[in-house]
């Protein structure tokens, strides 16, 4: 949904971290002003990525009529209800381990003209308001007073009685200060006339931390890991920077060899720039417990080396480049590691995909692999073992015992097998002996694909994602313990989902429907017509693409696109294609919340050729897509000019919107 965010990993911070300081995101840059620069930057210091979608984020206390953010709780007196000021969910995104999220105060529009690039998110576009039907972000330009003001970044389940705060900005003087001293289930914060304070900025400034919480105090807090938020001494953390100075930028680093022995020397090339000049650019590797520095050597045109002797005994060689510019400000890389072995040792790790790869060789050979639990034992089979593993790799594995086994191990459990490799029926299965639980709860490999790639039948016994649309449905009969699902998506390829009665997803083992909230919700959602993703384990039924989930929370309702606040629009490559060569047309589409949405293709009679999406939509999208260049159907088009339309009705006002955009189909030679 959102790109990629950029990576950010201040050597302050990379101390931090490896001194075990940061346990959660930060605040790491504030601009107040101008209005329509004003943005927010969080990053993530840990060394996990993190979902955001319980996070919430405010400007919008007032003491004065006592509302405070953390009466969210109860629904009422959560904000200030100023149209200066927000509070605001965010959307389903995570912020990797050491990457920043930026966040503009304006649409995104209003910041790439203001700074020439696009944000992340922004708080007009993407930001959430949190509760449905109350809008909670504010309508006027320029959200963050320029003279005192509190930013608060928390988290909330949406259930529990009381929110966790994750950081806490004050600038201007300490009048907007919040204590959550004396109310009910929380522990006292710093007083307000205690809590330290920011320097407001200049235009072309910014607010930017340059270092941890320092002494923030660590324990009987609010805070989401403990601590006090409101303790903070952000006269000592934080500091007022010009807002163009930027630290250096450390890229292309290489290696050589990388894969070395312990007779190798190790040489370390790196590109450091920057507009300030550089001061200095340093190596700084960990070997067996002992930390060595050593000032890299110009080469000229932004180019530094620095060769290290052969290191002894074989071990992990964990390392970064640590650069500094003429004006003092640093920069740093993540940890990178290096395995040095010796010369005899085997270099290549054994993943499931290679192992796949090369079954044949390995049949009937006991091997160690490490992967995570996607599906333990009991839910696709009952009467054995038949669990699944994944790892980075992209591809699964099933795990196999001839007795039910159910608890040594569960979905999510990072593990070490040791297991005999076995082809059974054409099933490659790891029949294991032992299991080693390395790290429990951590995030499930999936693959995304579309239906086309997923009915190739490559990613058999692994854990994948495709949507589309239901266009049948068929619930358990008689010895049919299990609902079937046909799923179509765009191209127009259509694959199984089989949901068995054994998962308690949709039906029990009775196939009786799930009488809960989560059964009913699913069964609201898995009908005809609706747009689903599911998760599952990829196999075939018959030659087919058979798609099983295990879980209920893997099945969701498909947004497709983008969501945000978009006017109606339809642009479509401008070039001709021929479908006969298996070439397709891109295009993209966007429109308005609350509307039937018809995408249509034309020739140029006037002739219906196509309906490409037909559906009411309540949410605004924004998509791109492709066309294959076939009819209704699924004959081929003839070479030609054609007509895509848009058709868009309000549901709200009846009002009619449309748009056009011309599509040629090439001719075909061989």
């Amino acid at each position: 949904m959102f790109k990629i965010f950029e990576k950010l990993t201040p050597f302050v911070f990379m101390a931090s971290l490896l001194n075990g300081q940061s346990e959660h995101i930060l605040f790491s840059e504030v601009v107040l002003q101008p209005s329509e620069g004003e943005y927010i930057k969080i990053y993530n210091p840990t060394p996990e990525s993190i979902d955001l979608s319980n996070y919430y984020l405010t400007d919008a206390t007032d003491n004065e009529s006592d509302k405070f953010y953390y009466n969210i709780t109860t629904g009422n007196n959560y904000w200030s209800g100023s149209a200066f000021d927000f509070i605001v969910k965010f959307p389903q995104i995570n912020i990797g381990s050491e990457q920043s999220l930026i966040i503009s105060l304006a649409d995104s529009d209003t910041y790439e003209n203001h700074y020439g690039t696009s944000p992340d998110i922004s708080l007009d576009d993407d930001l959430l308001n949190v509760i449905d039907g109350e809008t909670t972000i504010g309508a006027a330009p320029g959200k963050l007073d320029n003279s005192a003001e509190t930013l608060i970044l928390f988290y909330w389940d949406g259930e529990a009685s009381t929110i966790k705060d994750v950081d806490y900005l004050l600038w201007g003087d300490n009048s907007k200060g919040i204590t959550k001293t004396g109310i009910l289930s929380y522990l006292d914060d710093t007083a307000i006339n205690q809590q330290s304070y920011m320097s407001v900025h200049l235009t072309e400034e910014k607010l930017a931390r340059i270092s941890d919480e320092g002494s923030e105090t660590e324990s009987e807090g609010n805070g989401i890991t403990g601590n006090d938020e409101t303790s903070e001494p952000l006269e000592s953390t934080w500091e007022v920077r010009s807002l163009a100075s930027s630290k250096p930028n450390i890229t292309s680093i290489v290696v050589d060899p990388i894969s070395p022995t312990i007779e190798d020397s190790i040489s370390f090339n790196v590109i450091v720039q920057d507009e300030q000049g550089i001061s200095s650019v340093k190596l700084i590797y960990t070997y067996n417990s002992e930390t060595t520095t050593q000032v890299m050597n110009s080469l000229g045109d932004d180019d530094f080396n620095f060769k290290i002797s052969p290191l002894t005994p074989s071990g992990n060689l964990i390392y970064y480049i640590l650069a500094e510019n003429t004006i003092g400000l640093k920069d740093s890389t993540t940890l990178f590691s290096i395995s040095v072995i010796n010369p005899q040792e085997p270099q290549a790790e054994l993943t499931i995909a290679s192992l796949l790869a090369d079954l044949e060789n390995y049949v009937g050979q006991v091997i160690e692999i490490e992967g995570t639990v996607v599906v333990p034992g009991g839910k696709l089979r009952t009467n054995f073992t038949e669990a699944f593993l994944q790892d980075n790799s992209g591809r699964g594995i099933i795990l196999y015992s001839s007795a039910l086994d159910t608890t040594s191990f569960d979905r999510g459990d990072s593990i070490r097998v040791v297991a005999e490799v076995d082809e059974f029926d054409g099933k490659p299965e790891l029949i294991y002996s032992d299991i080693t639980i390395i790290e429990s709860n951590k995030p499930i490999p999936v693959i995304e694909m579309s239906i086309q790639e997923f009915n190739s039948l490559s990613y058999t016994y692994s854990f994948v994602k495709i949507w589309g649309k239901i266009i049948s449905r068929s619930d358990p009969f008689g010895t049919n313990t299990g609902a079937n699902l046909s799923l179509q998506d765009e191209s127009g390829q259509v694959t199984t989902i089989r949901i068995w009665n054994s998962t308690n997803i949709l039906f029990d083992n009775n196939s009786n429907k799930i009488d809960s909230d989560e059964g009913r919700r699913l069964d609201t959602l898995l009908q005809v017509g609706n747009l689903i993703e599911v998760s599952g384990i990829a196999g075939s039924y018959s030659g087919s693409g058979q798609l099983q989930p295990a879980y209920s929370i893997d099945i969701n309702e498909k947004l497709e696109g983008t969501q945000g606040n978009f006017k109606v629009s339809l642009d479509v490559s401008p070039y001709p294609f021929s479908p006969r060569m298996g070439e397709v047309i891109a295009y993209s589409y966007s429109f308005p919340s609350d509307g039937r949405i018809k995408l249509r293709l034309f020739d140029i009679s006037g002739r219906l050729v196509t309906t490409i999406y037909d559906e009411y939509r309540g949410i605004s999208f924004y998509k791109e897509a492709t066309w294959n260049g076939r009819d209704n159907l699924g004959r081929l088009v003839a070479p030609g000019s054609y007509i895509m339309h848009l058709d868009i009705v309000s549901g709200a006002t009846g009002e009619r919107y449309e748009d056009a955009a011309p599509v040629v189909i090439g001719v075909y030679k061989n």
